[in-house]
């Protein structure tokens, strides 16, 4: 079990925040014991849990934790992908590039008027959009400051989505932030059948990106996309300064 002074989360929320991980090894005593101690220190918990450990599911219910989503993951093995006509259409019409720096300000500008506000902090009433979005701003760089590579979308000259791909060793690579702006939603231009050939140029094996069960378009849009699922997590919340 790993409980993890989220430093870059306090940042954007305002609040000293822990990230809790937990193990399918961990026993309910351990996670109970674990849980009261961080919750004297932080005032904003996300905990993490394995969908296989359904017994631990009571115990944080009893604890006061909220269920605020499924994450769940899933890989791609970088194999051809066959479109039908109109799907080929649609692929054709996206062109997919490196963001340049002159890129930014249209995507922080995207982020803040809420083309992503799916995640499980923007849906929280306790905290504001604007922490939302700082919260993604925060993120992206970090993602940048990590190697990862940051590219956009293009459809007839309009930035219409992004993503980012990271090594992260093996020849495995992983992309954490991405979407469609929130003008092109519903039009079929998803960026989702380009990522893995993106990965697969730079030389990659296998894509593993995670979605939350909060954006149910993506998951349907990634499976469609040659990617398959193989774990999930429970994430669950809890807020101590309300919780009594």
């Amino acid at each position: 079990m790993k409980v993890l002074n989220a430093t870059w989360d306090e940042e954007s929320l305002g609040v000293r925040t822990a990230e809790v991980s937990i193990g399918q090894g961990d026993s309910l005593e351990e996670i109970g014991s674990a849980l009261r101690e961080a919750e004297a220190s932080y005032r904003y918990l996300a905990v993490k849990l394995p969908t296989t450990r359904a017994d631990a599911c009571f115990l944080l219910s009893e604890l006061g934790y909220t269920f605020v989503e499924d994450m769940v993951f899933l890989e791609h093995d970088l194999h051809e992908i066959r479109r039908t006509p109109l799907e080929q259409r649609f692929y054709d019409s996206v062109k997919i590039e490196r963001m340049q720096n002159g890129d930014f300000e249209e995507l922080l500008s995207e982020i803040d008027a809420g083309s992503f506000s799916f995640d499980r902090v923007s849906l929280d009433p306790y905290f504001s959009k604007e922490a939302s979005a700082r919260r993604f701003h925060h993120w992206l760089m970090d993602e940048k400051s990590r190697g990862a590579i940051l590219m956009k979308a293009s459809y007839k000259g309009q930035m219409s989505g992004f993503f980012t791909i990271r090594d992260t060793g093996d020849g495995v690579y992983s992309s954490a932030l991405g979407g469609t702006f929130m003008k092109f939603r519903h039009t079929g231009i998803g960026i989702n059948n380009q990522t893995p050939e993106i990965v697969k140029r730079l030389g990659g094996r296998k894509l593993v990106i995670g979605v939350s069960t909060n954006n149910m378009s993506q998951i349907r849009a990634v499976v469609r996309s040659g990617f398959f699922p193989v774990r999930a997590n429970h994430v669950y919340i809890k807020h101590t300064d309300i919780a009594k």
